[in-house]
């Protein structure tokens, strides 16, 4: 089984080399691709750091070109500008998008990234389709996909799911986070840790501590604050100042509850 499942990954991996190779952009007379390049260190290669490349790049210490289609190897890659197939380094820099895959140490990408990018640290100027996977991912446009790592930053909004140590969106979230530390600059659908904070509106948060400025869904587990309540607290303690729906737990607190029973143990309720 494990024989098969290596087989697939390295038939995806040149599934998708093939494939960005096939849609690449033709040459034009002005923007001539060559199928093969050799650096040592740039400018000591074969080709000119001005030309791109269709085919293999083979980067002894330190290679740059313009554009690169195809496999890009060496141990520092640059890219002047667009990176379509697979880019293995230590040190990999791309000044435009990337189209496909990118493994290394340290990945820098300008622009956008439709595809992977894996390493120690993953910084991508742009918006990110795929999955990123690190230790450290920093986004500073929107994610639709996936984040994996210690600490997940994300600039914009998110579509999919963000895991890590700790999560940080600055957008909304249509998908969830799983963490230590999740926060949300705007709207979530659901978060699951030990601190959980949402800016604006949450519809589930799961963790020993969970704030959201209005709730519209359920908060679990341990103490749950929201300055708007639609649904269900269940903790140990559970505080808003509007609630419609309803609190169990020890301390149940409704600040702004019409009635003189704004602070019940076990169970309190409003609609």
């Amino acid at each position: 089984m494990k024989r098969y499942s290596i087989l697939f990954s390295l038939a995806c991996v040149i599934g998708l080399v093939s494939s960005a190779v096939a849609q690449a952009p033709k040459a034009t007379v002005t923007e001539k691709a060559y199928p093969f390049q050799l650096s040592l260190v740039s400018p000591v290669a074969i080709l000119s750091d001005s030309s791109s490349v269709n085919g293999l790049r083979i980067n002894l210490i330190y290679g740059a070109n313009e554009n690169v289609t195809g496999v890009d190897l060496g141990i520092a890659n640059q890219v002047n500008k667009d990176q379509r197939g697979l880019q293995l380094g230590i040190i990999n820099l791309v000044g435009g998008n990337v189209t496909g895959g990118q493994l290394g140490a340290i990945n820098f990408v300008a622009g956008n990234v439709s595809g992977s990018t894996v390493s120690f640290i993953n910084l991508v100027g742009g918006n990110v389709s795929g999955a990123e996977a690190g230790l450290i991912n920093l986004t500073s446009g929107n994610l639709s996909g996936y984040d994996y790592g210690i600490l997940n930053m994300v600039g914009g909004n998110a579509e999919g799911l963000e895991v890590g140590l700790i999560n940080l969106n600055s957008g909304s979230v249509a998908g969830g986070q799983v963490g230590g530390i999740n926060a949300a600059g705007s709207a979530i659908d659901a978060q699951f840790g030990i601190i959980n904070a949402a800016m604006e509106e949450a519809c589930w948060q799961t963790g020993l501590i969970n704030w959201a400025d209005k709730l519209d869904g359920a908060q679990w587990v341990g103490l749950n604050f929201a300055n708007e309540v639609k649904g269900l607290q269940l903790g140990v303690i559970n505080y808003t100042s509007i609630l419609n729906g309803l609190q169990i737990g020890v301390l149940n607190i409704a600040w702004g509850k019409e009635s003189i029973w704004k602070i019940l143990p076990i169970v309190n309720a409003n609609w």
